[in-house]
């Protein structure tokens, strides 16, 4: 358990310093060392939960909640989170994990490479913001990971605030990493210990890596070394 706890304190930390949910290299990190993708996949999201539970709360003890531009992205990826992890659950495990690891690319070239776009943000569009919150939702049930890291470059490519994306999407991934965890807790046997050691880690290291990058330390860099890390795990877990 404290290979685990570490693990996950470790990466929830950097990744909170970039402003960036852990679980999309928790789940193969966890897997590697040894739990299986499903229970890897369920404690990720289990992750996800805590750590943004905690930055929502903070958010709306600042008032900082805009419902016109949340309620649609909770709404859409809520749904198709429970609709991705009943997919998962039919698709080869292999299959899954190859999926995954392309993913991973793709997020890590996005991290890398992709520049926000000149703000011209006017109101919200609620098509697009449900069809963004279906598509982070679908690969949050289906991969155990954070919607987030979908929802925001595709929002960003639409032209909305990266402020404004990073606090609503605080709101938008407890729902949907509820509603697939809980649909991941009626499939398979949970650990309750591991959810718990996770669980903590996850929230230490979100504590820790919030007050890092408050103290300015430079986020670029940060986000460079996580773009080569899940690039790493992405070829590892296409070479295994």
């Amino acid at each position: 358990m404290l290979e685990y706890f570490f693990l996950t304190l470790f990466l929830s930390t950097i990744f909170a310093i970039a402003g960036l949910g852990s679980a999309v290299a928790l789940v193969p990190t966890l897997n590697m060392a040894g739990l299986t993708f499903d229970l890897a996949r369920a404690s990720g999201l289990f992750v996800n939960s805590v750590t943004t539970i905690t930055t929502s709360v903070l958010n709306l003890k600042k008032k900082l909640f805009d419902f016109q531009f949340v309620a649609p992205l909770v709404i859409s990826s809520s749904i198709m989170a429970l609709a991705g992890a009943q997919i998962s659950f039919l698709v080869n495990t292999e299959i899954v994990k190859t999926i995954f690891a392309y993913t991973l690319l793709v997020i890590a070239s996005m991290i890398l490479f992709f520049k926000k776009p000149a703000k011209k943000e006017g109101k919200h569009s609620k098509a697009i913001l449900l069809f963004s919150g279906a598509i982070g939702g679908l690969f949050s049930g289906f991969l155990g990971i954070g919607g987030g890291s979908i929802i925001s470059p595709i929002l960003l490519l639409f032209g909305y605030d990266a402020k404004k994306i990073a606090i609503g999407i605080s709101f938008v991934i407890p729902f949907s990493s509820i509603v697939a965890f809980l649909s991941y807790a009626n499939h398979i046997e949970l650990d309750y210990l591991l959810l718990a050691v996770v669980g903590i880690a996850a929230y230490i290291g979100g504590m820790i890596g919030n007050y890092i990058l408050h103290h300015k330390v430079s986020s670029a860099t940060i986000k460079k070394i996580l773009a080569l890390a899940l690039y790493s795990i992405a070829i590892k877990m296409l070479l295994v």
